[in-house]
C-alpha cells in the first residue's frame, strides 16, 4: 500500500467495502435467516396462543378454536391430563372432536417434563411434526414428518387439560438453493458496478489533487503565476485548498519582488558610499597627501560614509533578529517624555545644517512601560522617516501627549503622501513606496519594518494617516 496513488487506494477501499457489504448480506441471508424465521414463528405462535387462552378464560368455553386455527393456519389440539386427544382443529376449517384419538406418548412426556422444569403455565419449543391421528370417522391414518413450532398452555381447572398449538415450518433448503443462485448473480453485478463506481469516484476525487500538485510543482520551480483554481470545482475542501495555495503563491510573488527591491536598494545604497570612499582615498593618495587640512577633510568624509554603511548593516541585522528570532526584551517603567527629547537632540545637527526643521509639542512627565532601547529605535526610525520624506519646507512635527487610552506619539511630515492602496503594505519587510529609490538623509529605509516588530512586542497600537500632496502622520498609542 506504500507509495500507491490516491486513485488506486480509493478504488481499493471502495471495492473492499463492497465485498464487506456483500459478505454481511450473505451471512444474514443464508446463516441467520432460518434461525430468525424460526424465532419469529415461535413468537407469533405464542402470541396467538396467549390470545386464545385469554379468550377461553374470559368466555369459559372452547368455541371458536376452529376459526383461530383456520385464520392462522394452525393445528390446535385439546388434550386431557393423561395425553388423550379430546378435540383437533387442523387449520382447514374441519374439526375432529370427542373421538378415540392418540397423541404421541414421547412428545407428551416431553411436554410434562418441560412444564415441570419451567414451573410455568405455558411452554414453547421446536419439534418434529409426527402427530398420528387414529380412529377417525374414515379410519384413516396420517403420518407427517417436518419441523414445527409448538406452544402448549395449561387450561384452567374447569377444563382439566391442555391446549396444544403447532405451526409447521416448511423446509427452506429448496428456497435457499434458489436464493443462492439469484444472490450469486446479484453479487457479481453489484461487485462490477462497485468497481466501476470506485474508479469513477477515485478519478473524481484525485483529479483536483493532481491539478493542485502540478500547480504546486510549478510554484516550486519559481513560477509564481501558477493557477491553482483552474479546473478545481465540486469539492469545498479542494477549492479552499486551491484558494489558500493561490494566496500563498501571491504572497511569495510579492515577497520575491520585495527581495529584488531590497537587493536593488541596498546595492544602490552601498554603491554610493563605496564610490565616495574610493574617491576620497585616491585624493588622499594622489593629490593632498601632504596637505593636512585637505587630508583631514577627506578622512572625515571617509569616516562618515563608513559609519553610514555600518548603520545600514546594523539595521538589516536588527530587522532579521526581530523577525526571525527571540530578541532581548526588557520592559520597565520609563519617562517617555525625556526619551523623546533625547532622541530629538540627536537630530539637532540636521536642524543646524538646515536640512529640516522640528516643531515639537511634548507634554512632560509622561511614563509608559517598555524596553527603553527598543522604544528609542522606534522614535529614531519614525522621526528619521519623516526627515527623509518631508516636503520642500523641510518641516517635521512631533507630538507627545496623554490620552484616555494611553500615551499618544505622532510624527508629521509635509511630503508627497502615501497612496491609499500602499498604506497596508508600508510596514512589510522589503517594501518601498513608489518605483524610484534614493538614499535616505538618515537611516536606511528599513525603519518601518523594525517599528512594526517592536510595537507589536509592546502590544501598542499604531498606524498612519496620509493625504496625497499634503504629507503623512505616523502615530503610536502606548499603554501607560
Amino acid at each position: 500500500m506504500k507509495n500507491k496513488s490516491l486513485s488506486f487506494k480509493i478504488s481499493l477501499y471502495i471495492s473492499l467495502f463492497s465485498l464487506l457489504v456483500l459478505g454481511v448480506l450473505w451471512v444474514l441471508q443464508f446463516v441467520l435467516l432460518h434461525p430468525f424465521h424460526v424465532r419469529m414463528e415461535l413468537n407469533e405462535l405464542e402470541r396467538v396462543g396467549q390470545h386464545v387462552l385469554s379468550s377461553v378464560e374470559t368466555d369459559g368455553s372452547l368455541s371458536g378454536l376452529d376459526s383461530y386455527a383456520f385464520e392462522h393456519n394452525l393445528r390446535i389440539l385439546y388434550m386431557g391430563d393423561d395425553g388423550s386427544l379430546l378435540a383437533l382443529y387442523d387449520g382447514l376449517g374441519s374439526q375432529v372432536s370427542f373421538m378415540r384419538l392418540h397423541f404421541p406418548a414421547e412428545e407428551f412426556k416431553l411436554i410434562q417434563q418441560k412444564f415441570s422444569e419451567t414451573k410455568s403455565d405455558t411452554i414453547r419449543y421446536l419439534a418434529e411434526d409426527a402427530v398420528r391421528i387414529q380412529g377417525n370417522a374414515n379410519s384413516e391414518s396420517s403420518n407427517q414428518s417436518s419441523q414445527k413450532a409448538v406452544f402448549v398452555a395449561r387450561l384452567p381447572e374447569s377444563f382439566d387439560g391442555y391446549l396444544y398449538f403447532s405451526s409447521t415450518i416448511p423446509p427452506m433448503s429448496a428456497t435457499f438453493s434458489v436464493l443462492r443462485r439469484q444472490f450469486l448473480i446479484i453479487s457479481v453485478v453489484v461487485l462490477l458496478l462497485g468497481l466501476a463506481a470506485a474508479q469513477w469516484v477515485a478519478r473524481r476525487l484525485s483529479k483536483p489533487i493532481v491539478a493542485l500538485t502540478n500547480s504546486a510543482r510549478q510554484l516550486a520551480q519559481g513560477n509564481f503565476d501558477a493557477n491553482f483554481t483552474k479546473g478545481i470545482n465540486g469539492f469545498a475542501e479542494t477549492q479552499a485548498l486551491a484558494q489558500t495555495l493561490g494566496y500563498a503563491s501571491g504572497e511569495l510573488s510579492r515577497l520575491e519582488q520585495y527581495r529584488k527591491d531590497l537587493i536593488a536598494n541596498i546595492s544602490h545604497d552601498l554603491k554610493t558610499p563605496l564610490t565616495v570612499i574610493r574617491m576620497h582615498s585616491e585624493l588622499i593618495r594622489d593629490v593632498c597627501g601632504d596637505d593636512e587640512a585637505a587630508r583631514n577633510r577627506h578622512c572625515a568624509t571617509i569616516e562618515r560614509e563608513t559609519d553610514w554603511l555600518s548603520g545600514m548593516v546594523g539595521e538589516v541585522l536588527e530587522l532579521s533578529k526581530l523577525q526571525d528570532g527571540p530578541a532581548a526584551f526588557n520592559p520597565q517603567p520609563l519617562d517617555i517624555s525625556a526619551l523623546t527629547r533625547e532622541v530629538l537632540e540627536s537630530f539637532a545637527a540636521l536642524e543646524e545644517s538646515g536640512e529640516c526643521s522640528f516643531y515639537p509639542e511634548l507634554e512632560d512627565g509622561l511614563r509608559v512601560t517598555g524596553d527603553a532601547a527598543c522604544l528609542r529605535r522606534v522614535l529614531m526610525n519614525l522621526i528619521g522617516n519623516a526627515v527623509n520624506h518631508t516636503g520642500e519646507d523641510k518641516a517635521v512635527g512631533v507630538c507627545l501627549r496623554r490620552e484616555p487610552e494611553g500615551v499618544y506619539f505622532a510624527v508629521r511630515d509635509t511630503g508627497v503622501g502615501i497612496a491609499p492602496e500602499e498604506i497596508p503594505n508600508i510596514w512589510e519587510r522589503y517594501y518601498k513606496s513608489g518605483k524610484t529609490h534614493k538614499r535616505a538623509v538618515t537611516g536606511t529605509g528599513l525603519g518601518l519594518a523594525i517599528v512594526r516588530e517592536v510595537l507589536e512586542r509592546h502590544g501598542a497600537r499604531y498606524g498612519v494617516q496620509s493625504e496625497i500632496g499634503k504629507g503623512s502622520t505616523f502615530w503610536v498609542l502606548l499603554r501607560g
